[in-house]
């Protein structure tokens, strides 16, 4: 009972912190918050066809240390304290079967299909723990949520020798998870994949697919999975997401404010637009979710490269392979294009 009273204190805490803070922002926001984005849509774009993509104006070459010493900089407190939004360590599953009387067809779920079988984790505890710690294949990995910026990204946990996973830092930036390395304790944001502190600074990690779908579709789709169990050693309301909700299409999720300032803003898109986006030999793209649904398959160049995306009318979700003979896998992923596109200016967009 003392246990369970001081896990409640814990989740009180933090919800007060994450309030404390989107009133906080949203206070600077109206008083006229600016920051150092770039000149607008029409001033930093070509023109762009429907059938093509096409570079932004705005150029960086490369990955350079400047540049990760300028997201380093933009990094600011989220609120909790280190893993003070608690990463799963143990996962438990259970079967569709015995998931299904506590879930609806609209919860979202993140798919992972790894050699032991397909893996399901519902967005709803998700957003209360953003990382869950898993082994496949031998191999340590990592399934990374962000409810801020809408992306949910697979990490190996191998990089330079090292074998590690993952933990919350408190900390974001443009509004984008910071995770840290449990070895070295170097920050990673999310979205970028790139650690910008410590040992590892300027080591990317290597990306796992994780796809964005909803119960109902997944239930469907496969004859058996394991679903990911609100046995995770912690007590929360995972029928409560402080952020919105996804199954009745309101609160931050579906609008237009944001809760942090971002490093570059673009109005193409609105802010919390579904794009799929990744990246070929370190260039990034984007294509906004909805037309790859509506037209099912789609062909585009991205460098050198011709890469063909397909749509998952089952699972809506989206695969990209290079079209090369061999069918080379691309990975990509959900993501707000606000989000996107203040890590990455320089994206190539399909529209």
């Amino acid at each position: 009972m003392k246990n369970a009273k001081i896990m409640m204190i814990i989740g009180i805490f933090v919800l007060v912190s994450i309030g404390a803070v989107y009133l906080l922002n949203n206070e600077r926001d109206q008083e006229g918050f600016t920051d150092d984005s770039p000149a607008s849509d029409e001033e930093n774009s070509e023109e762009m066809t429907d059938d093509s993509l096409a570079d932004q104006e705005i150029v960086f070459d490369g990955m350079t240390d400047e540049r990760l010493s300028a997201y380093h900089d933009n990094i600011r407190r989220g609120g909790p304290p280190v893993d003070g939004i608690p990463p799963i360590e143990n996962p438990e599953y259970q079967s569709l079967e015995a998931a299904d009387p506590s879930m609806v067809n609209e919860d979202v779920v993140f798919i992972v299909e790894a050699e032991e079988g397909v893996f399901l984790y519902p967005q709803r505890i998700l957003v209360w723990h953003e990382i869950v710690n898993e082994t496949f294949g031998g191999e340590k990995m990592s399934i990374t949520y962000c409810p801020l910026t809408g992306s949910a990204i697979g990490y190996k946990g191998k990089l330079q020798g090292i074998e590690t996973n993952f933990g919350t830092s408190g900390k974001l930036i443009n509004s984008n998870l910071v995770m840290y390395d449990r070895e070295t304790d170097s920050y990673i944001p999310q979205i970028l994949g790139i650690a910008v502190e410590g040992e590892l600074k300027g080591q990317r990690l290597e990306e796992f697919p994780v796809l964005w779908s909803t119960w109902g579709r997944v239930k469907e789709h496969y004859d058996s999975a394991n679903v990911l169990t609100e046995r995770t050693g912690f007590l929360r309301d995972y029928n409560r997401d402080p952020y919105g909700s996804y199954v009745e299409g309101g609160g931050y999720y579906f609008n237009n404010a944001l809760v942090f300032p971002v490093m570059y803003e673009n109005d193409r898109f609105e802010k919390k637009e579904v794009m799929i986006a990744g990246r070929v030999k370190e260039q990034p793209f984007a294509i906004p979710k909805a037309v790859l649904a509506e037209k099912n398959s789609i062909s585009f160049t991205v460098g050198e490269d011709s890469l063909i995306a397909n749509h998952d009318e089952d699972l809506h979700t989206v695969r990209i392979f290079i079209d090369d003979g061999e069918e080379t896998f691309v990975n990509s992923y959900d993501v707000m294009w606000f989000a996107w596109y203040a890590f990455f200016p320089e994206t190539m967009v399909y529209e």
